[in-house]
C-alpha cells in the first residue's frame, strides 16, 4: 500500500524548486503538511489528504492540496499579484511533471484564494491536486 508519505514523495521536490521558489519573499520556504506558525514571509505548504487503501489494490488515489500564503495588501486587500504569480509557478511545475520510473498521474482539479481564518492579516491561493500512484511490490 501506498502512503500520503509517498505521494508527499512526489510533490514535494516537484514544487521546492528555484522556479516556484523564486515566487517567494526573502525567508518563504516550501513545507511538507504545515508552515511554520511565526512565519511572517510568503510560504508554499503541500498536504496530502487520506490516501484510498485496501488489499490487492493496483493504484490508489488521493488528492492533495497546496496553499500558496501570502500577507495581505491592508485589511480585506489580499495580495493578489503574489497569490497569482506563486499559483502559477505551482500550475505550471505540476503541468511540466513528466513520469519518471514509477506511475504517478497529477490533475489540477480546482484553485481558489480565501482569507486565512487562521491567521487575520492572510490569505492563500488553493491548489487542489488529484493524485494517482501505482502500487509496484
Amino acid at each position: 500500500m501506498r502512503t500520503t508519505f509517498d505521494i508527499l514523495d512526489v510533490l514535494y521536490p516537484l514544487l521546492n524548486v528555484s522556479a516556484v521558489r523564486s515566487t517567494l519573499n526573502t525567508g518563504g520556504k516550501v513545507y511538507r503538511n504545515s508552515r511554520p506558525v511565526d512565519s511572517v514571509v510568503r510560504d508554499i505548504v503541500v498536504l496530502a489528504l487520506p490516501i484510498a487503501g485496501g488489499t490487492d489494490i493496483d493504484v490508489q488515489g488521493c488528492t492533495a492540496i497546496i496553499n500558496c500564503h501570502a500577507k495581505d495588501l491592508a485589511p480585506g486587500r489580499p495580495d493578489d499579484t503574489n497569490l497569482d504569480a506563486m499559483a502559477a509557478a505551482v500550475i505550471a511545475a505540476i503541468e511540466g511533471y513528466t513520469l519518471s520510473t514509477s506511475y504517478h498521474h497529477l490533475e489540477i482539479t480546482s484553485q481558489s484564494s480565501m482569507a486565512d481564518m487562521d491567521r487575520p492579516g492572510w490569505s492563500y491561493a488553493s491548489i487542489r491536486v488529484d493524485c494517482t500512484i501505482q502500487f509496484i511490490p
